[in-house]
């Protein structure tokens, strides 16, 4: 049983215990190692029977590719081993160490009642979206999968950071295999629900944040209208930002940007299309009625020249 004070590794002394559920512990802990010693988040995992070898693999997962990834808005990977010293019935534990990051999580504060202004969910979206894009971007693409509020901390520099990596997908190994379908009600678009997860699925997750924000209201207690989350009776926006929000969570992931900095660049430019109008040609009045009317001035010009030509011609 772990315990305050207790000391894993000969490294990480163990503070305060964050949460708690089947076979999962997350604990503040102090890396010793460090000088001056630094706080640092402590995810355990235990292996018992009750836990699904899938677990252990997303577990694993997540330390093998937050070791890869370097962004100032997402936790540092500090340390990942096993560990049985003084656990119950002996059973090995796997550890993953971070930075931790002093702040509160948006569930958190949403809990308190705190209101969140356009202005402040534009801002949020847009340091998102470009975390969005070094994941997406990289080769293979790194997927998040598990967007939410409690996924996200606001710090205490105003930055919003991105953690809990414990259902994050390297899209080459999913290529043509399963994987545990993970995700939360709400937040988790339909594809991945099937057991298929593209970028556009993070940017669904990511709307549908940003909607719990403007509103206050959990995605899955808001109204579904044709797969839709219906948001815009419960709060007043401009339109183009709503526009915006409604394409990010489009059931369908075509009818999404297809990719983070598509939907970044439309954020900041304001342009958002519906659907139909994606799937509809612009038709630029002006352009066409001067086509039109140059058209009519070649065949007037041509109605006048001809016959003075032929004229000529025949004289």
């Amino acid at each position: 049983m772990l315990q305050i004070e207790q000391v894993l590794q000969k490294r990480y002394q163990l503070k305060k215990k964050l949460g708690q559920n089947a076979g999962r512990q997350t604990w503040l802990a102090q890396d010793l190692h460090s000088s001056p010693t630094e706080p640092v988040v402590v995810k355990l995992l235990t292996l018992n029977p009750q836990i699904h070898w899938d677990e252990l693999k997303l577990f694993e997962r997540e330390a093998q590719i937050l070791k890869h990834l370097e962004h100032p808005q997402i936790p540092r990977y500090r340390d990942y081993f096993a560990w049985d010293e003084g656990t119950e019935e002996n059973l090995p534990q796997f550890c993953l160490v971070q930075d931790y990051i002093p702040g509160n999580s948006l569930k958190q504060l949403l809990i308190r009642g705190k209101y969140f202004s356009e202005k402040q969910v534009r801002d949020y979206a847009t340091q998102l979206l470009e975390i969005l894009i070094d994941l997406h971007e990289l080769s293979p693409p790194v997927l998040h999968r598990d967007i939410k509020p409690s996924n996200l901390i606001l710090g205490k520099d105003r930055q919003i950071y991105l953690v809990d990596f414990g259902s994050v997908q390297d899209r080459a190994k999913a290529e043509g295999a399963t994987f545990t379908v993970v995700g939360t009600s709400g937040y988790t678009p339909p594809e991945q629900l099937w057991g298929r997860t593209v970028p556009a699925s993070d940017l669904y997750a990511l709307g549908a944040t940003l909607i719990h924000l403007l509103t206050g209201i959990a995605p899955a207690d808001l109204p579904i209208r044709q797969m839709r989350i219906q948001f815009s009776s419960a709060v007043s926006l401009s339109s183009g930002f709503a526009s915006w929000l409604e394409r990010l969570t489009s059931p369908a992931p075509e009818q999404r940007f297809d990719s983070a900095r598509r939907a970044l660049k439309a954020l900041q430019t304001g342009i958002s299309q519906t659907s139909s109008q994606l799937s509809t040609p612009k038709v630029h009045y002006w352009r066409l009625a001067f086509l039109i009317s140059l058209q009519l001035a070649i065949v007037c010009v041509g109605f006048t020249i001809i016959p003075q030509l032929l004229h000529k011609i025949s004289g």
